[in-house]
């Protein structure tokens, strides 16, 4: 899965390019119906943001965190997005 990676306020080089693609590809480990995935960074004065909208059959989730770092930030709203790809998936397990 690729996802679209758009950037707000900054320039982010390839290799981070290809770091965020590898953070999305471990999502499919939660969910294996994701439809699409979008991750939007920007740069403020507070620090970096990272937003994370996954599209799954039904639902929309989004995920966001801001830290000094774009590492940081990434790494949270990734730990966000896991937590409810995994309650999605725990809730359509029991109703079948």
């Amino acid at each position: 899965m690729l996802p679209r990676i758009s950037v707000r306020n900054a320039k982010v080089s390839e290799a981070t390019r290809d770091h965020i693609a590898r953070a999305c590809d471990k999502l499919t480990q939660f969910c294996d119906d994701i439809v699409d995935c979008e991750v939007m960074v920007a740069k403020s004065k507070l620090g970096t943001s990272v937003e994370i909208v996954v599209k799954i059959p039904q639902h929309t989730l989004t995920s966001s965190a801001c830290a000094e770092n774009l590492f940081k930030a990434l790494a949270e709203a990734r730990e966000q997005m896991e937590g409810q790809l995994r309650k999605q998936h725990d809730k359509t397990l029991t109703h079948r």
